[in-house]
């Protein structure tokens, strides 16, 4: 039996996702902005190993911050806000 006009593959998921790492540009003014440099562009499931990865290095590597995007938005940050203030 055929059945012609349907498809059995699903649609291709089109989402980017994207691990940045940034280093402020001047530690004592954050306002003067960060230089931010993508560590890998691809599937959700990469990018978040990486973001995993790159999270557990960041200090030694002197990044300030590291975001996984999808599509251009943030998913997760580090480090993360906590609420407190001084």
């Amino acid at each position: 039996m055929t059945i012609s006009g349907a498809h059995a593959t699903p649609p291709e998921n089109t989402e980017q996702w994207e691990v940045v790492a940034a280093t402020l540009l001047d530690r004592g003014d954050p306002a003067q902005g960060v230089d931010e440099v993508t560590v890998t562009r691809g599937a959700e499931e990469e990018a978040r190993r990486v973001f995993a990865d790159t999270t557990g290095r960041a200090a030694e590597a002197g990044y300030d911050f590291v975001t996984l995007r999808c599509d251009g938005r943030d998913a997760e940050k580090w480090p993360q806000a906590t609420g407190w203030t001084v």
